[in-house]
């Protein structure tokens, strides 16, 4: 079966009701590992979208001193805890910010995981290593809990109980004891990214053909052979997983089984969208403008 590729473009003909002046926020570099060029080119995408629009668009970076204030929308990358509790205060003032401050500041993959556990998401077994409880059978993945993935051995594939005692004892000699230990699954890797609230949705596989990878880590699941699945199920499954986590903006990682059935791997707040850039600009820039003038 050959193995293609799908992108779903929003069309936005809302007016836009006068003026307004929005903030963008880029990401620091730490938090972009092999991907700082393609992370600042959605930023600039979105606010050139934003300024066509006719609205009036000042970005800064996270790792910035001071932030402007007076800004009606915010569309932000930042991850940094200090910058986001300083965005906190001013959605609390009313100030639309996307993605949301106080959403990030709960969006560990610990508490993502459990949260998708706990609300039916199709998710991977997987236990914290402090749970207790069966283990998943390897090989297994072991991920950084804390935290997104800011290096490459933040997240490992590992065959046995060896590499496994190995990998924990160099997480907790750099003081990172919040790990996730996962199943591994079989079956097609699938990357998608989507903007909750439009009906912008792209997918695509990753190993169909050599391209950018941040770690090279798609690689493990290999070629696909393009298992027959629902797209409309995923964006269902990917836009609520974005309502439950407050992360608007999103993309992730799934594997299609041989029956059609799939199982999210990764969901993460505004990735590079480096596939589907320009489309992707537009329906942020639409839902920014919608959040706050609706």
């Amino acid at each position: 079966m050959p193995v293609t590729s799908e992108k779903r473009k929003i069309f936005c003909d809302m007016g836009t009701k006068g003026e307004l002046t929005f903030l963008g926020i880029g990401r620091s570099p730490r938090f972009s590992p092999n991907s700082v060029s393609r992370d600042d080119a959605i930023l600039q995408a979105v606010a050139q979208e934003l300024g066509r629009m006719g609205h009036v668009v000042n970005c800064v970076c996270e790792d910035d001193s001071r932030l402007p204030d007076g800004a009606d929308g915010i569309f932000n990358m930042a991850r940094r805890e200090d910058v986001l509790k300083r965005l906190m205060l001013a959605e609390e003032d009313g100030v639309r910010v996307l993605n949301s401050a106080s959403a990030l500041l709960k969006a560990s993959r610990s508490a993502l995981t459990s949260l998708f556990q706990q609300s039916g998401i199709p998710v991977p077994y997987t236990k914290s290593f402090s749970e207790r409880g069966r283990r998943p059978d390897f090989p297994v993945w072991l991920k950084r809990g804390d935290a997104c993935a800011q290096t490459a051995g933040d997240v490992r594939f590992l065959h046995d109980e060896k590499e496994l005692e190995a990998a924990m004892a160099e997480f907790r000699s750099a003081g990172i004891c919040d790990l996730l230990v996962c199943e591994h699954v079989e079956g097609d890797l699938v990357k998608f990214y989507g903007v909750e609230g439009t009906d912008f949705f792209y997918y695509y596989y990753p190993t169909a053909e050599p391209g950018f990878s941040k770690f090279g880590l798609e690689q493990i699941n290999g070629v696909p052979s393009g298992f027959s699945f629902d797209v409309e199920d995923l964006k269902a499954c990917a836009d609520r997983s974005a309502r439950l986590s407050g992360l608007t903006v999103y993309g992730g990682d799934c594997i299609v089984r041989s029956d059609g059935s799939f199982l999210l791997i990764d969901f993460n707040d505004w990735p590079s969208f480096s596939p589907c850039r320009d489309e992707a600009a537009r329906a942020i820039a639409c839902r920014l403008v919608e959040s706050v003038t609706r």
